[in-house]
């Protein structure tokens, strides 16, 4: 029994992370101007980030973007890469245990780490491109950790969009549908609710946040279902906001495929915000 309680912890504690310290791909291939940064957590631990500012002047914003669970920043980057060639900054960072960055991952220190990423990003944008528009960009896991932030953040009201692609609201509630849908762990699936925190999950605060929320998922997202992004949408308070349905789209792939056809209404989009 003891080792069953402790196969289902793991499994549901692996369910989120898969740090690694490898580095991709050369981010100078992708973008015209990369700096390497470094900023400290609120605990002191040191996070490593990389600042890609447009050089198709004048700049039209800033996306700070909370990437996903697996990897590390030198493979997340290609993601949003591209929207530098069309006038905007992307700010990327690694959660403690993810690349360069120190220490070892966990709900709480992700936590921490968020507000040390939003305090930079938006600085950096103050100083290159202070009339743009500051987006906040959470993608699967970084969705959950950047809207539980952005509740707690003291210039929130400063964040002109927050967008939420293929992401969920509840450790527990992911940990669960992970369990039940493996036949070893189905009949334990509950304990997921025992065994895993939601002391950062964003669904309780979600109704605090206001600002223009855009919504994106996969209908065949088989990573994080689109359920949870459905689930998402209906709680949000936001007076404006939209859902992007993706027919046929998978996982965090909403930029990658089509013929590109999501960049260009993308781009189209946050003029509009």
């Amino acid at each position: 029994m003891k080792f069953l309680l402790l196969f289902i912890l793991v499994s549901c504690s692996n369910l989120f992370y898969y740090p690694s310290k490898v580095p991709y791909f050369n981010p100078h291939k992708f973008v015209e101007k990369v700096e390497d940064i470094w900023m400290k957590s609120k605990d002191g631990t040191n996070l490593n980030a990389w600042w890609m500012p447009t050089q198709k002047l004048p700049s039209k914003g800033t996306i700070v973007f909370f990437h996903g669970n697996a990897e590390n920043l030198s493979s997340h980057f290609l993601n949003l890469a591209w929207i530098t060639h069309e006038g905007y900054n992307l700010f990327i960072f690694d959660y403690r245990g993810y690349g360069a960055s120190e220490g070892s991952v966990n709900q709480k220190g992700i936590y921490e780490d968020s507000f040390a990423a939003l305090e930079k990003g938006h600085d950096l944008h103050l100083k290159t491109s202070p009339q743009g528009k500051f987006i906040v960009y959470g993608q699967s896991l970084g969705g959950i950790v950047s809207l539980r932030a952005l509740a707690d953040w003291q210039y929130t009201n400063k964040v002109n969009l927050i967008v939420q692609d293929s992401t969920f609201t509840s450790y527990q509630d992911i940990a669960f549908d992970k369990l039940k849908g493996f036949w070893l762990t189905f009949l334990i699936s509950p304990l997921a609710y025992v065994l895993v925190s939601d002391e950062f999950a964003s669904d309780k605060i979600i109704s605090k946040i206001k600002n223009p929320l855009l919504v994106i998922s996969g209908e065949k997202d088989f990573v994080v279902p689109f359920k949870f992004s459905q689930e998402l949408y209906k709680n949000s308070k936001s007076e404006r906001k939209w859902f992007w349905e993706i027919k046929d789209g998978r996982h965090s792939d909403v930029f990658a495929f089509n013929e590109f056809k999501y960049r260009k209404q993308f781009l189209l989009f946050l003029e509009t915000i």
